[in-house]
C-alpha cells in the first residue's frame, strides 16, 4: 500500500470517533481514528520518528475494530493504515501462539488439579498473571483431523466445501470446529481438511510483522488451491475476516478470497432439508456480534437467521450501541486496562437484557462468532460471578439436531 496516498484519501471530518471504542473511552482525540491517522500522517513525513513514545503508546491502543472505515464517508482503508504503520515501529511483541508442547503442559496443568490449587493459593495476583490466567479456557483432546470427511451418504450429495481451522481455534475452539463439519456432513457437503493449514497470520499482521503474515497466508493458499471446494469456511470471523483480505499482500490470492466465508453465511445461504430434525429450544439467548463478523466480513445478520432454524429459541441481540468488546486478538492480553474497560461495557449491555419480562426467563447463554471475543467475555463473566455459558451459533444448533452432546 502507498502509505502517502491513503492518507492524502483523509479529509478528516471526524465522523469516525463516535463509533471508535478508544475515543469514547477517552475523549481523547490521539485516541480516535482522526488523531491516529495525524500521528501516523506525522510519522511519514518524518516530523515524529519510529521511538516516540507518545505515538507508539496511541497506535498500540487502537482495537482494530474498525468501525471507523464502517462509517467513513471517504472509504478511507484505516485498517490497512495501522497495520503498515505499525509495520514501521520497533521492538514488536511476537505474536501469541502455541505449540503443541505447550498445550499438552496446559491441558496438564487444568486436568491434574494444578489450576485449581494455583487459583486459590492467590499467587497469580500478585505476580500479575491472574489476569490472563483467567483467561485459559477448559482444553479439550485434540485428535489428529481427517483429510476428507464424506457427507452422509442417506442423502444427495451437495458438493465439497473445506475447512480452515487455524491455530488458537484449533485448540481452544475445537467444539465449534467438528460442530461445523457434523452439521455440514448431516447437509450433504464433504468437508476437507487440509493437514498443511497453519494460522491464519492477524496477530503478526497486525503486530506489524508483515514477512511473516504474508508467509503465513502464502502456506494457507498452497493448502487449499488445489481443492474443488464451494467454499472455505472458519468459525472464527477475526480469522475468517483476515482469510478474506489475502489479496492485499498476495496478488493470486483473488479466487481463494472469494471462497471465503463465515460458516454461518455459508449455513444461512444454504437450502435445507425440510424433514431434518430440528429439537426446539424453549430459551432467550444473547447474541454478541463481533467487529470482525460486522466491519470486514459485514456479514452481522447470519447468525441470528441461522439461529432462527431453531423452534421456539428468542434471540435477542446485544444493544446496537455496544462498540468492541475489548477481545481483539492479543489486545486482552497487552492493553488489558483498556481491553477490561470494553468488556465492561458489553457484560453491561448483557445486564440490561439478562433478565426478559416476556417469559420471566433469565439469560444463561450468550452467542458470539468470534474465538477472541468468547474468551475474553467468558472471562469477565467468570470474573463476575455469573453462570452464564458463552457459546458458538454453530455449537447450539448441532446439539439441537443431535449431531454433538
Amino acid at each position: 500500500m502507498n502509505l502517502s496516498a491513503e492518507l492524502d484519501r483523509c479529509v478528516m471530518c471526524g465522523m469516525c470517533s463516535q463509533h471508535c471504542p478508544t475515543y469514547q473511552l477517552t475523549a481523547n482525540e490521539n485516541e480516535s481514528p482522526r488523531g491516529r491517522i495525524a500521528l501516523i500522517a506525522a510519522l511519514n513525513s518524518g516530523q515524529l520518528n519510529t521511538t516516540d513514545a507518545h505515538l507508539q503508546t496511541h497506535l498500540e491502543h487502537c482495537t482494530g475494530c474498525r468501525a471507523c472505515e464502517a462509517y467513513c464517508p471517504s472509504g478511507v482503508h484505516f485498517g490497512t493504515i495501522m497495520d503498515t504503520a505499525r509495520a514501521l515501529l520497533p521492538n514488536q511483541l511476537p505474536p501469541s501462539t502455541l505449540s503443541p508442547q505447550t498445550t499438552r503442559w496446559l491441558r496438564i496443568y487444568q486436568r491434574s488439579g494444578l489450576q485449581k490449587i494455583t487459583r486459590a493459593s492467590g499467587l497469580l495476583k500478585p505476580l500479575g498473571l491472574a489476569q490472563k490466567e483467567n483467561l485459559l479456557p477448559h482444553i479439550p483432546d485434540t485428535p489428529d483431523w481427517r483429510s476428507y470427511y464424506p457427507a452422509n451418504p442417506k442423502i444427495d450429495h451437495c458438493g465439497d466445501v473445506a475447512l480452515f481451522t487455524g491455530c488458537i481455534a484449533n485448540i481452544f475452539d475445537r467444539e465449534a470446529l467438528d460442530a461445523s463439519r457434523r452439521l455440514l456432513n448431516a447437509l450433504g457437503y464433504g468437508v476437507h481438511v487440509p493437514p498443511t493449514q497453519g494460522c491464519c497470520g492477524a496477530m503478526a499482521l497486525h503486530n506489524g510483522q508483515t514477512d511473516e503474515a504474508t508467509a503465513l497466508a502464502q502456506q494457507n493458499l498452497d493448502a487449499f488451491s488445489k481443492l474443488d471446494v464451494q467454499a472455505i469456511v472458519h468459525t472464527a470471523s477475526g480469522c475468517t475476516a483476515r482469510l478474506s483480505e489475502y489479496s492485499q499482500q498476495l496478488p493470486d490470492a483473488q479466487d481463494f478470497v472469494h471462497t471465503i466465508k463465515d460458516i454461518s453465511q455459508f449455513l444461512v445461504e444454504l437450502k435445507w432439508p425440510a424433514d431434518l430434525p430440528i429439537t426446539p429450544l424453549h430459551k432467550t439467548v444473547a447474541l454478541h456480534t463481533p467487529c470482525s463478523l460486522q466491519n470486514v466480513l459485514r456479514q452481522t445478520d447470519a447468525p441470528h437467521q441461522l439461529l432462527q432454524r431453531i423452534p421456539e429459541l428468542e434471540v435477542v441481540p446485544l444493544a446496537q450501541s455496544t462498540r468492541c468488546c475489548g477481545g481483539a486478538g492479543q489486545y486482552m492480553l497487552t492493553q488489558s486496562n483498556f481491553a477490561r474497560q470494553l468488556r465492561e461495557q458489553t457484560l453491561n449491555a448483557l445486564d440490561n437484557i439478562s433478565f426478559v419480562e416476556k417469559n420471566r426467563q433469565k439469560i444463561d447463554t450468550l452467542v458470539t462468532s468470534n474465538l477472541g471475543c468468547a474468551l475474553h467475555l467468558a472471562a469477565g463473566l467468570r470474573e463476575r460471578g455469573e453462570a452464564i455459558t458463552v457459546t458458538h451459533p454453530v455449537v447450539l444448533l448441532a446439539k439441537q439436531l443431535k449431531l454433538i452432546k
